[in-house]
């Protein structure tokens, strides 16, 4: 009995952070949507592609961003090879080269991942506003010019991000199912933040943000996303999540590559979460209400979770082994077979971010691609 009860506090205080969540999005504070500009009022903007071994969709996204209509005269791309080893760069050029579109190719000698290939880009960007998007996401109409809408329509906001989406035929698959769960909860989680004051659970997928404010992005510490997000917090300013810009991207069908991927993010998000600490002094909102339960969410509830539940199911052996297997069995079944539910989502996730700290101290900065 006392292992049971222990299990149970151990439980409750872990699911603390989602619970707290939970009750923001269901009663807080929501953002309005944004206002899009018309085409004479959009600003200038510098948007940067960092792309490795991208071959197999490079064409279709560069089609994709072409086709977000961002007047031509207020738009240069910077596209950054990060030394793909199959035809991304050669694809990439050709299909801008007829594109109408001002841009520039660099290509890495050698892997140096987003931090370092953005902060680059940053150096050499022509405009204020910088936009930095993936290779292998797609926008959902207008989505960049909602975003830059949002950016411009508050001179405390510094930088924004939007909603990311796993594509429809995605869901269908089991990683897809799960992680549609997780993105919508996510969403809504740094809605309700962004309502209030700022977020720094960005979507890299899409960012974009004030070059004069932001000047560059931590190389060694952290996700590029969540670090630009940091620092617009850190001068003072708002960072804002933005739902009504949507952008798709595509899930690896294969848990083990989705596994990987779910492991590399979580990692950067942590690092970043406690490489910005000194925030916790800061008389807002962000740095009393949100900025310490995300801490706990992170770093706390994974141990909290998987402890609870290991010293749980021995109480329930110890009682009753066949009542304990079956417990467990029944409990595996339902994560492997309902793939959308909030439950098997947020089981996997504590694996994925207690297994983020493990990994910890290993260099993750350099990705793969989930294309191929």
């Amino acid at each position: 009995m006392f292992l049971f009860t222990i299990s149970v506090i151990l439980l409750l205080v872990s699911a603390f952070p989602y619970i707290y969540y939970l009750l923001g999005i269901k009663f807080g504070k929501k953002t309005a949507p944004a206002d899009i500009l018309s085409g004479d009022r959009y600003p200038p903007v510098s948007v940067v592609i960092s792309a490795y071994n991208e071959g197999k969709i490079i064409s279709e996204r560069l089609d994709n961003l072409i086709e977000e209509g961002y007047p031509e005269d207020k738009f240069e791309l910077i596209f950054i090879d990060d030394n793909s080893s199959d035809n991304t760069r050669e694809l990439a050029e050709s299909k801008l080269a007829e594109s109408g579109i001002k841009y520039r190719i660099f290509s890495n000698e050698k892997r140096l991942g987003t931090n370092k290939s953005y902060n680059f880009a940053l150096g050499i960007a022509e405009n204020d506003i910088v936009v930095t998007t993936d290779a292998n996401k797609f926008f959902e109409k207008n989505a960049l010019k909602i975003l830059i809408s949002r950016l411009v329509s508050d001179e405390r906001i510094a930088a924004v991000c939007a909603e990311a989406k796993p594509f429809r035929e995605s869901t269908a698959e089991r990683t897809g199912g799960m992680e549609s769960v997780y993105r919508n909860f996510y969403g809504r989680m740094c809605d309700w933040e962004s309502a209030n004051d700022s977020t720094y659970n960005f979507n890299g997928a899409l960012v974009a943000f004030r070059k004069d404010i932001i000047g560059s992005i931590k190389e060694n510490k952290g996700a590029d996303d969540a670090n630009t997000a940091f620092e617009a917090i850190r001068k003072g300013y708002r960072a804002v999540y933005v739902m009504d810009s949507v952008i798709y991207e595509k899930i690896p069908p294969a848990i083990r590559k989705q596994y990987r991927q779910k492991v590399r993010r979580a990692k950067r998000l942590i690092e970043a979460t406690l490489s910005n600490l000194d925030l916790l002094k800061e008389k807002r909102v962000f740095s009393r209400r949100f900025y310490p339960v995300r801490i706990m969410m992170y770093v706390s509830s994974p141990f909290l979770f998987l402890a609870g539940s290991v010293l749980f199911f021995t109480a329930l052996l110890l009682f009753s082994a066949p009542a304990g297997a079956l417990v467990l069995v029944l409990l595996l079944l339902f994560i492997w077979l309902k793939k959308s539910s909030f439950i098997s989502s947020f089981v996997l996730n504590q694996v994925y971010l207690f297994l983020g700290l493990l990994n910890i101290r290993k260099d993750m900065r350099t990705w793969e691609s989930t294309s191929v």
